[in-house]
């Protein structure tokens, strides 16, 4: 029996991917929720009911419109989940890995209408499902962004190309409502279209844009009535929104060498890229200025080969075209780089090196090269797995990785204070504060280990006088106060800078949730106390310490 039969075919890349994804990630199914998993699925109480419609009209964060994210079907995907796992991990987790087996078998079948080959077609799927700088997006929970927009997209595009129009701009639009880079779907169409077909075929296909285009405005529309905005609020944009245009351009130079390399090799990752992991690119920066020559160079190469072979051309500007809502050329985002932000676009890389792959002519030769690079992709993928295990190896992994992230800093420093390792966290924020001086956050970090050094709040004191010189009102400040006042016996003072820490948080940290109910108990408020230790369960389900501290605020009723 031929494998590449049409007949069976597609349904043999389904369960080759489906093999590789569960060989490559089957040992992250039972990692912890960590980081934006606590705060979008654990902790999010909007969850805990199916209300589909009631979603399409929230922003992502919920109240929290300041972050300018809108993502109702990711959330709406979650409820569903809720009403099946509960805190299950395993399940959201599960419901990750399929989809992404999915999605390596939306692009066999996409790339073997660009490549005419169901061999090329085979290959594209499995470098994509493999490739090791997928892990972030696969791994993490809150990837699901990612993976539902891509199912979703390359559904819309095989739509599109057997002619169903309006099942394609209905694809397209819960792309969109799964992540907003989704959007950039009719530039792909177009571009197919004039690449493959005719300049007549181009011009006979307007009707069909148009009602794509007419989609993609109506999201936009939607996104602008939900978040009052289409793009990233200055408060929620990299550095508050101070860089310049011409900043943001010659750093995403930079910016696109990591990308090339994390295509190439992918050997060291991490899910953090946050301030000073790419250093600010200046005029006389060369490095930026390379990667800026590298993207032009991989556009015009694109352009030569556009009569010759299109889909190389096609591979080299979808990577581009839909890494551009993110790239930060057109507006300004969160973040300068990110891992997941290349889940789709490796679809660009995964179909040349299908097409090189298969274009060798030495049947033994593609073997050896096809068995090593799925040999060292899954040994890296399992590895990749372990980074994502809780937020002990994250964080360890960034500092690792990128010493440099003040981010990475602040959150291992906690991390190891919460260890009781007071003299490494201290170092940690230390190193921190000589990244980012003027970061409260790290500031407020280092008067806590402080306290806890010495057991006393003298040398606390000047230092939560810096953080709040810094910024006034910061919530892990109030926080740290309030276990001077409390450590003083001021409990009134204590119970006050606890809440006011708690109102000024977007997101709750567990233990500051814990020290207030500790108090609340000591100042006999125990149905507050309960409501408090509720909120710390729920933002760390796996920590019996608040679940068995519940169930002896109840039995005592």
């Amino acid at each position: 029996m031929n494998p590449f039969d049409k007949r069976n075919s597609s349904v043999r890349a389904l369960l080759l991917c489906l093999a590789l994804v569960a060989v490559c990630y089957a040992n992250s199914i039972a990692n912890a929720f960590i980081l934006d998993d606590i705060l979008i699925v654990a902790a999010n109480e909007r969850i805990r009911h199916v209300q589909p419609f009631h979603f399409l009209f929230q922003p992502y964060w919920g109240d929290l419109n300041h972050l300018g994210i809108y993502r109702p079907l990711t959330i709406f995907s979650f409820s569903v989940e809720y009403s099946i796992w509960q805190l299950w991990t395993a399940g959201f987790r599960i419901t990750n890995l399929l989809l992404h087996a999915l999605n390596g078998w939306l692009v066999y079948l996409v790339a073997q209408g660009l490549l005419g080959s169901p061999l090329a077609a085979l290959a594209s799927a499995a470098v994509y499902v493999i490739h090791p700088v997928q892990t972030e997006a696969v791994v993490s929970i809150v990837g699901r962004s990612e993976l539902l927009a891509a199912a979703l997209f390359f559904t819309a595009w095989l739509a599109f190309r057997k002619g169903r129009t309006a099942w394609s701009a209905a694809a397209y639009f819960f792309a969109a409502l799964a992540k907003e880079s989704a959007i950039t779907f009719p530039a792909v169409v177009m571009l197919e279209v004039a690449l493959t077909g005719s300049f007549q075929k181009l011009k006979e296909s307007w009707r069909r844009f148009i009602l794509l285009a007419a989609t993609g405005i109506g999201y936009l529309a939607l996104r602008f009535y939900v978040l009052g905005g289409l793009g990233i609020p200055q408060k929620g944009q990299y550095l508050n929104g101070t860089l310049t245009l011409f900043q943001r351009w010659i750093t995403s130079g930079r910016v696109f060498i990591q990308y090339f390399r994390l295509l190439l090799a992918p050997v060291t990752v991490t899910g953090d890229y946050d301030f000073n992991s790419i250093p600010i690119a200046r005029p006389g920066d060369w490095d930026a200025w390379l990667g800026l020559a590298l993207v032009v160079g991989s556009i015009v190469t694109a352009a030569l080969c556009r009569k010759t072979r299109p889909a190389v051309t096609l591979g080299i500007l979808f990577f581009f075209v839909a890494l551009l809502p993110v790239s930060n050329w057109i507006m300004p985002i969160a973040l300068l780089m990110a891992e997941r932000f290349l889940y789709m676009p490796v679809f660009g890389f995964a179909l040349l090196a299908g097409a090189a792959w298969a274009a060798i002519p030495d049947q033994r030769l593609r073997r050896l090269i096809a068995s090593g690079t799925v040999a060292v992709a899954v040994l890296l993928c399992i590895s990749h797995n372990y980074l994502w295990q809780d937020t002990l190896t994250f964080h360890e992994n960034a500092v690792r990785i990128v010493p440099n992230n003040a981010r990475a800093r602040l959150g291992y420093g906690f991390v190891l204070l919460r260890m009781n390792k007071a003299d490494e966290a201290k170092a940690q924020f230390e190193a921190g504060l000589r990244i980012m001086p003027q970061s409260a956050p790290l500031v407020a970090g280092l008067a806590r280990t402080m306290m806890r050094i010495d057991n006393s709040c003298d040398r606390v004191r000047p230092l939560l006088a810096r953080a709040f010189t810094i910024e006034p009102g910061q919530w892990q400040s109030l926080w740290a106060l309030g276990d001077c006042f409390r450590m003083e016996g001021k409990t009134v003072q204590a119970e006050q800078s606890y809440r006011l820490a708690i109102q000024n948080s977007d997101f709750p940290d567990a233990e500051l949730l814990s020290s207030w109910a500790q108090l609340l108990e000591t100042m006999d408020n125990t149905p507050a106390a309960v409501a408090a230790y509720e909120r710390a369960a729920l933002i760390a389900p796996a920590d019996e310490r608040f679940k068995n501290k519940l169930r002896q605020l109840r039995d005592a009723r």
